[in-house]
C-alpha cells in the first residue's frame, strides 16, 4: 500500500469550526495550503489554513473536535518521550543549546519563582532548579497523564491541566514564565497570554517560542509540505509581527526577539515531500529529524547560519515584560 493510500484509508476525525483571528479579531481570510497528519497518521481528515488578511496571523479551519485530542496526541507522542525518542548526542547538544537560551531570556540575571507552561516531564524545571531556584517555587503545567506522572516521580510540582484552569497559582506568582512551542498548540492563544499576564508579577518576564509563518520555508512548502504545520497540531501559527502584535494588546512590553533553529521543521518537510508528495518511503525516512543526527546536525548549522546573516528562519522566540 502506498503512503497516501495508508493515510486514506485512517479513520475521519470530529471536527470544530474554528473562531475570528485570534490576534485582531478579524473575520477576513485568504486560503494558504492544506495538509493531513503527514508524522503520525492518525486520521485522514485534510486540514486547511487560512491567513487573516488584516494581521498575518495564520489558523487551522477547522479545528479537531476536543474529544479527538487523544486520537491526534498518542501515546507514542515525541514531546511525552523526549528522553528515549531523542539520540544522547542530541539531547546534549540541545541542553547546552538550552541553557543558553535561559541566559539570553533573563540576561543573567537570578529567577526566584518559574513556571514552564506545556512542561512535558520537567526538563526545564530540573535545569531551572539546577541552577540555584527554590524547587518550591518551581511549577509546571501538563496536559499529558504520562508526562505528568514522570515529572511527580521525580520529585517536581506539575499540575495537570490546562493554565487557563490552574486556579492554585496566584496573581502575581512569578518572575518568569516560558511556553515553548505550547501556544499554537491551544484553541485560544488570546486568553492563554491574558491568564499568564495575570500570573506574572509586575516587571516578570514572558518567553514565547513558537513557528514563524514568515520564512522562506513556508513560503516555499507552505502549499503542502511544511513541517512547520505539525497538523493537526499546530492549530494558530504566528509571524513574528502578529505574535508582537498579539502580546502588546495583552499588556506586555516587547523586550527582545530573535529567530531560532527551526532544523525538526526542515527536515520534516523533506520528508513529508519525499514520502507523500514522491512517494519516495526509504528516502523520507532517512530525512526523519529523530534518525538521522547528521542530518540533523546540517540541519541545525545552516539555521545558525541563516540567524547570523541576519535572515528569518522558521521558529521565533519573544521575550516579554509585564508592564507596570
Amino acid at each position: 500500500m502506498t503512503a497516501n493510500a495508508r493515510l486514506a484509508a485512517q479513520p475521519l476525525i470530529g471536527t470544530a469550526p474554528s473562531r475570528a483571528c485570534a490576534v485582531c479579531g478579524q473575520q477576513s481570510w485568504r486560503e494558504v495550503g492544506t495538509a493531513q497528519d503527514y508524522e503520525y497518521e492518525t486520521c485522514s481528515n485534510m486540514w486547511n489554513f487560512r491567513s487573516c488578511r488584516e494581521c498575518g496571523h495564520v489558523q487551522m479551519d477547522p479545528l479537531p473536535a476536543p474529544e479527538a485530542l487523544p486520537t491526534i496526541y498518542p501515546e507514542h507522542y515525541y514531546s511525552y518521550q523526549m528522553e528515549k525518542a531523542i539520540h544522547p548526542v542530541a539531547r546534549w547538544a540541545k541542553h547546552r543549546l538550552d541553557r543558553a537560551k535561559f541566559r539570553w531570556i533573563t540576561g543573567g540575571r537570578p529567577v526566584t519563582s518559574y513556571l514552564d507552561v506545556g512542561c512535558g516531564d520537567g526538563r526545564y524545571l530540573r535545569m531551572m532548579i539546577g541552577q540555584g531556584a527554590d524547587p518550591a517555587r518551581v511549577h509546571g503545567v501538563e496536559l499529558d497523564e504520562r508526562a505528568v506522572q514522570a515529572a511527580r516521580a521525580g520529585g517536581l510540582n506539575v499540575l495537570q491541566r490546562r493554565i487557563e484552569d490552574a486556579q492554585e497559582f496566584e496573581p502575581g506568582s512569578f518572575d518568569l514564565i516560558t511556553l515553548f512551542h505550547v501556544i499554537e498548540h491551544v484553541a485560544r492563544p488570546d486568553e492563554v497570554v491574558s491568564r499568564l499576564h495575570s500570573l506574572l508579577r509586575v516587571g516578570g518576564l514572558l518567553a514565547l517560542e513558537t513557528p514563524n509563518f514568515d520564512c522562506l520555508d513556508a513560503q516555499v512548502s507552505g502549499k503542502r509540505f511544511w513541517g512547520g504545520y505539525h497538523t493537526p497540531r499546530h492549530w494558530h501559527l504566528f509571524t513574528s509581527a502578529s505574535l508582537r502584535q498579539l502580546l502588546i494588546a495583552r499588556g506586555f512590553t516587547i523586550e527582545r526577539q530573535r529567530f531560532q533553529t527551526g532544523h525538526a521543521f526542515l527536515l520534516w518537510t523533506l520528508h513529508h515531500w519525499l514520502k507523500y508528495g514522491k512517494e519516495k518511503k526509504k528516502l523520507a525516512e532517512w530525512c526523519h529529524p529523530l534518525n538521522n543526527l547528521p542530518l540533523l546536525a546540517l540541519a541545525t548549522s545552516f539555521d545558525m547560519a541563516r540567524i547570523l546573516l541576519g535572515r528569518k528562519t522558521s521558529a521565533v522566540l519573544v521575550v516579554a515584560r509585564k508592564s507596570a
